[in-house]
């Protein structure tokens, strides 16, 4: 496109833009606003005599690139020119809003929303709408732990790779920017644990629950609702200290703060069954080892519940080589190390929040890995 034509639309679209086009459908501009553009443009003859040709060409050179459409009323003037033009759009047309879902009652206030929602807030919708229409089991669990419960299960990995955070970035619109709504809607509660840091073991507040009994053993877990719900599912009859918040890759440098003063005789773990999943304890391990404390243990019970429970999602990490997920594996207790080498060649991951307060609060199995 000539210079003088690109400055000629380009004043085109901006007089239409200031007067409240968005660019998606075509609009319609009259002759003065189509003269105003073109006096913009540094092609006028000084003596103006040729201005109406110099126009006319101008508009045929544009109409025939596409970028505006000539009406057919006319002047009748010596040089005829269009009363307006058609200006062609230069955004791409919206999509067309999918039809919305059948409501679970709850939702039903979320029928005014959904033509103006973003793709993301109606994969979310559709997804908390399918758990509900299922029927659910509404024992009330941490929300972390619902997030995976319903994307995890019903929502895509396009949407979703990490089912378990989805609320932790989605916090608009009616439902998801309503803590209080939401939590009612899902039969949820948010979570605190503490962090585990040099003065974790020592200092007890209310609320924190760091000390869980009198026992010798310090059970680690990597992520903070799993923390959460295996404090409130302890059993009476268990040989627990503390149980602690790894805080994921943290757990590496936080098990130097443990001292022989806290009479921790074994290190048991549980987190996601994925490549850090495993490297980290498998790393903790060995700086305890190499500090004269006790080495970091799978918890053989919890894992088996996690690869029944859980379903397999992309992992962010890349997959590695069967080589290197067996000696990896090794770490884990012998009745899992096939699945668990499995998930790292495949690239897939386990979040651990699958274990979660209502499996722990009905189930006994797992207590064997507090004794």
């Amino acid at each position: 496109m000539k210079h003088r034509q690109s400055e000629f639309i380009r004043h085109l679209r901006t007089g239409a833009t200031e007067a409240g086009w968005n660019g998606v459908r075509r609009t319609r501009v009259a002759l003065d606003d189509i003269w105003t553009a073109f006096r913009k443009v540094n092609n006028r003859n000084p003596d103006g005599e040729y201005e109406p040709l110099l126009m006319s060409r101008q508009l045929d050179e544009l109409e025939d690139q596409g970028l505006i459409e000539q009406m057919k009323q006319r002047t009748r003037d010596k040089v005829s020119l269009p009363v307006k033009i058609w200006l062609c759009p230069t955004a791409p047309p919206r999509p067309a809003v999918p039809p919305m879902p059948h409501w679970h009652p709850d939702l039903y206030t979320l029928a005014g929303e959904w033509p103006t929602a973003t793709s993301k807030q109606r994969s979310a919708y559709v997804a908390v709408n399918q758990w509900l229409m299922g029927d659910p089991d509404l024992f009330p669990v941490p929300l972390r732990e619902r997030a995976l419960e319903i994307f995890g299960t019903y929502g895509s990995e396009a949407d979703f790779p990490m089912p378990e955070k989805t609320f932790d970035t989605l916090r608009s619109g009616p439902l998801f920017g309503d803590l209080d709504r939401l939590h009612a809607t899902l039969r949820t509660f948010t979570t605190h644990p503490p962090l585990l840091t040099e003065t974790f073991l020592t200092e007890i507040g209310d609320g924190y629950y760091q000390r869980v009994g009198a026992g010798d053993i310090l059970l680690v877990v990597e992520n903070s609702a799993t923390w959460w719900s295996l404090v409130h599912s302890l059993p009476d009859d268990h040989r627990l200290g503390y149980v602690a918040w790894g805080l994921g890759g943290t757990f590496r440098a936080s098990v130097n703060t443990l001292a022989a003063k806290h009479r921790i005789e074994e290190i048991r773990y549980f987190g996601d069954l994925d490549l850090s999943g495993i490297r980290i304890p498998h790393a903790a391990s060995k700086t305890a080892t190499d500090r004269g404390l006790p080495s970091v243990q799978p918890t053989e019970r919890l894992y088996g519940a996690l690869l029944e429970l859980g379903r397999a999602r992309g992992a962010k990490e890349k997959a590695i080589e069967a080589g290197e997920a067996s000696a990896l594996v090794e770490w884990m207790p012998g009745p899992h190390r096939a699945k668990a080498a499995g998930l790292l060649v495949a690239g897939r991951r386990l979040a651990q929040e699958w274990v979660g307060y209502r499996y722990l609060t009905r189930d006994t199995a797992w207590h064997a890995d507090l004794v």
